[in-house]
Order: C-alpha cells, then structure tokens, then sequence
C-alpha cells in the first residue's frame, strides 16, 4: 500500500490597484490628449474675440489666464508623449497602424497653433516682447506650417498604404490630418496682420502661403465630408463610442471660413500697394479675392449650420440605444465649436451685423460652458487614471506564476521504480553469467547474487538509489 502526501503551495493572489499607476498612464498616453490643448485654446481665443468689450481689461486678463492654463496643458502633453515613445517605442507602430487612433497625432500642431495665437494676441495687446517675440511667433509659424503640411499627407500616405479601412467604420476623425492644414492657415492671417505694419512683404508672402493651404485643406476636407454622409445615409450613425466626432465637421468648417475672411481681407489691403495694369496687380484684384472670400465663408457658415442639426440628430439617435461614456472624446467637442464661434464673430465685424454679433457670442458662451462641464469631469477621471486609455494597447497586469505542487509521492516512487529497473537489469546479467553455458573465464559470479545485491551493493549506491 502506497501513501500519496500532496502539498499545494498557494501564492497571495495579486492584489490590482484601484489607480493606475503613472508607468501605466505614460502608456496610455495618445495624440487624443491634444485636444485639451485645442480646446482651451478655442476658449482663449473666444474671450480675445468676444463681440461685446472686446478692449476691456477683463476679458484680456481671462484671455491671459486661459494662455498659461494652456501652456501648462501644452507642457505636460508633450512631455507624457514624449516619454511615452522613449520608454515603450514598440507602441509607435501600433498607433500609426490604428484607423482611428493615429489621426489624432493632427490634434498636435492645431494645439500649438491655438498657443501661438494666444501668444500673437498678448504681444498685440499688451506689447509683450515688441518686434522680436513677434518675428518668433512668425518663426514658430512656419514650423508648425512645416509639421502640418507632413501630418496631413503623411497620414494621409499610411490610411491608404499601412491602414486598413472601410465606409462602414468610417468616422468624422478622418478630417483631424487635413484640418492641420486650415488651422494653420488662419494663425498664418493673424500673423500677417500683425506683420503688416513692420514689411508688406513678409505679411503679403505668408497671407499668399495662408490661403494656398485653407484652399488646399478645404478640398480635402470636401471630399472627406461627402463620403462622411455617404456613410451616415447608407450604414447610420458610428457608435458611442465614435458618435461625438460628428462635431468635429464644424472644424474644417468653422476655421476654414475664420482663415477665408482673415486672409481675404488682409489681401484686398496688400495687393492694391503693388498696383500693375493687368489682372494680379490691379487695384480691383484684392477686392475681387476679398469678395470670393466673404462668399465661400458664408458658405462654410450656412454648411456649418446644416451640420450641427445633423450631428444632433445623429447623437440623439445613438444615446437613446447606449449612453456615451465619459472619455476624451468630450474634449473633441470644444475646438469645433469654438471655431464655428470665431466664424460667427468674425462675420459680424465683415458685415457690422448685431445678429451675428449676438450669435456669436451666444454661441461662445456655450463652448465656454462645454469646456468648463468637461474641464470639471475630467478631474476625478484624471485621478483615478480612467481618462488613460489607449485601445490599441493591453492594459492587463501580467498573470502570476502557477502555484508549485510539491508531490512527494510522485518523487519517492520514481526513485523507487528507477532501483527496481537497476536491480533487475543487474540480476539479469549475474543470472545470465552463472549459467552453465556462459563460459565465466575463471570468475566467480556466485558472490553478486540478487540477495546480496541488495544487501550490500546497494550500500555503495548514492542515497536517492537505495
């Protein structure tokens, strides 16, 4: 009869922390984080803006406190990002395979652009820095220029080449490469008008370059915007998950119409000082380009209109199936709307309208409001770690080793068995050379019997023999 004595050796099972730990956080770091730098970016450029006491020390004071908050944001974003492709570079190839996930890397040059008009507008207004700071805003400009213009074909290039995509799963992220390039155009007006005063030639050089890129960013976001609602017709609204980015048409929208006006504007001020007897220098030439300007924002305004009703509808629809859980997708709300605002404002000084006036200014008290219901939503997200989440990355802890099994049975029987095998083998062999036909050479086997083997040869055997 044999005893089995089994002993299970149990390890503490891991206890997962309710937080996630900052190593994790860094991890989940995305491009999506930008938006925050967008959108309170928005927010300070509407209180520059604002319709009504636009020169009042208050709003300018707000407008100043929104710019560092911002820079702060700005600051810590770009740090976590770039930590987060120095401490784990394997993930750079799984985000810019993702469909949806990549395209978010445009949200880091309209977030720096925001920051440079915010900065244009303080060296404006309170003439911090004078000419020098203002030729680096000029310098900056073109950088992000530069970075806009490799975002949006570059990604472009890896949505046809290295991503997989379909009508079905397309959502309005597909416009956030190309809109890089519109809001980069309207920092590029800005700059242009500040720059006038100082060289015609440097403001007519970078309003020309401005507008060549709102018109080219425009097309795109053209094209992008019709199978957009080609997909909406055929295959409904994307889930909840994607429902928000229906806003993110007011984008190319909003800022395409913003650039249009500023630049138009500022070229019916600039061509007329380089006065010729043919068509592009003529005197009449900037008034025509500032007339084709007004019409083609009028007209991103009244589609801009059009598509809030359509996001609304297609939002209502998707939260009476599943609600919209919190995520940074809410952040995608504010630039949208804020640029919309911009448009809106920027109309009412064209055209010296008090309903634009007024709509305008409702409509940027709502995205102020937008911004401070998200701001204060995000806050225990940010705590607890929820608000870090990048679905292209495994956030599972990795599994504890199996418990050891300690089968002392197991072991003494194979032992055992391994000294029966050896005995037999042995006795074989002595049996085999005692018989009468082996022919022993004058050896005597009769002393290695299998009774003595066990006696006594096994006394020399190692100890897990015997």
């Amino acid at each position: 009869m044999s005893l089995e004595y089994t002993f299970h050796v149990k390890l503490p099972m891991q206890i997962y922390p309710e937080w996630k730990s900052w190593k994790d956080r860094i991890r989940h770091f995305t491009w999506a984080w930008h938006a925050v730098v967008m959108g309170t970016g928005a927010v300070s450029a509407l209180l520059h803006n604002f319709p009504y006491n636009n020169s009042s020390e208050g709003l300018k004071v707000m407008a100043l406190i929104f710019l560092f908050l911002n820079l702060i944001i700005f600051t810590f974003v770009c740090t976590c990002t770039i930590l987060r492709y120095a401490l784990y570079p394997e993930i750079w190839s799984k985000m810019i395979r993702h469909p949806a996930q990549s395209l978010f890397i445009g949200c880091f040059p309209m977030g720096a652009i925001t920051l440079i008009n915010s900065a244009l507008a303080v060296n404006q207004d309170w003439g911090t820095g004078g000419l020098p700071f203002l030729y680096t805003l000029w310098v900056f400009w073109w950088i992000d220029s530069i970075i806009s213009y490799i975002i949006a074909f570059g990604m472009l290039y890896a949505m046809m080449v290295k991503q997989n995509h379909a009508i079905a799963k397309m959502s309005a992220v597909w416009l956030l490469p190309i809109v890089t390039l519109i809001v980069a155009s309207s920092g590029g007006g800005l700059l242009a008008t500040a720059l006038r005063k100082h060289s015609t030639t440097l403001a007519l050089l970078t309003s020309g370059f401005s507008l060549t890129m709102v018109l080219i960013g425009l097309s795109l976001a053209f094209m992008v915007i019709t199978v957009y609602l080609l997909r909406l017709l055929v295959h409904g609204p994307p889930d909840s998950t994607l429902i928000l980015s229906a806003f993110l048409v007011l984008g190319p929208l909003g800022q395409g119409g913003f650039s249009l006006l500023v630049n138009g504007q500022l070229l019916s001020e600039l061509i007329p000082l380089h006065v010729g007897p043919d068509f592009p220098q003529s005197a009449l030439a900037g008034q025509m380009i500032f007339s084709g300007c007004f019409c083609a924002a009028y007209l991103l305004f009244s589609m801009g209109v059009a598509w809030i009703l359509v996001a609304l509808c297609s939002i209502g629809a998707v939260i009476r199936s599943s609600p919209v859980p919190f995520s940074m997708a809410y952040w995608g709300l504010i630039f949208p709307n804020g640029v919309f605002a911009l448009l809106v404002v920027q109309l009412g000084k064209v055209l010296d309208s008090p309903f634009f006036r007024a709509f305008g200014a409702i409509w940027s008290c709502v995205t102020f409001i937008i911004w401070l219901c998200v701001f204060i939503r995000s806050i225990p997200s940010f705590i607890d770690g929820s608000l870090f989440k990048a679905p292209y990355v495994s956030d599972d802890l990795p599994e504890p080793a199996p418990a050891p099994v300690l089968d002392i049975t197991k072991s003494a029987v194979s032992e055992l068995q391994l000294h029966d095998k050896l005995e037999d083998r042995l006795s074989g062999v002595f049996t085999v050379a005692t018989s009468p036909s082996y022919e022993t050479h004058g050896v005597d086997f009769s002393q290695f019997t299998p009774q003595k083997l066990s006696s006594s040869t096994t006394q020399s055997m190692p100890p897990r023999f015997r």
